[in-house]
């Protein structure tokens, strides 16, 4: 906890010109009621039912406007899997359900390439660490029109002087 509020505290002062500073009104949280002690129920994999696990965040800081979900996983051959990205959530959420595919604009997945949750199918033996990121930010994202495919990278550039704060819950999965 103690690295987030610092990682916080140095953005701000780095980007203090068009970064804003955060007021919190407790440390920003997310969670998942699809996550059992650190482990994504098999019904958000492609081993099961493949829906977007529902998420909760709670503590955003004061001048939130929007919020952007991340859910992306690293293998050890360095490349990066996206299987979730949802951003122009207004601040006035503060959930999404289960199998979310109206809530949001959704961003490009690389596993199928299409705009919607693609399920974890991590290959190989072992579990597999996935990163579920929350960004309370305070303004909503702009994509430059330019922009054909709204990847994580094109939405992390977007947000990157917006971003009053992040939280990550970290998930494993063992495929069967």
């Amino acid at each position: 906890m103690m690295l987030f509020c610092y990682f916080l505290i140095t953005s701000c002062k780095e980007k203090e010109e068009t970064t804003p500073t955060p007021t919190n009104t407790g440390t920003f949280i997310l969670e998942s009621s699809g996550v059992v002690n650190g482990v994504l129920d098999k019904k958000y994999t492609c081993d099961g039912q493949s829906y977007a696990p529902p998420l909760t965040w709670k503590n955003a800081p004061s001048g939130t406007k929007s919020y952007t979900i991340i859910m992306h996983h690293i293998p050890p051959t360095g490349d990066k899997h996206v299987y979730y990205v949802v951003y122009k959530l207004p601040s006035t959420i503060t959930a999404l359900p289960e199998n979310n595919t109206t809530i949001g604009s959704f961003g490009v997945n690389t596993v199928n390439g299409k705009n919607s949750y693609t399920p974890p199918c991590s290959q190989g033996p072992g579990a597999k660490i996935y990163i579920i990121t929350a960004y309370a930010l305070s303004a909503e994202p702009i994509i430059p029109a330019t922009t054909t495919k709204v990847t994580m990278d094109a939405i992390l550039e977007a947000i990157s002087t917006t971003i009053l704060a992040k939280s990550e819950l970290s998930v494993s999965y063992t495929r069967p």
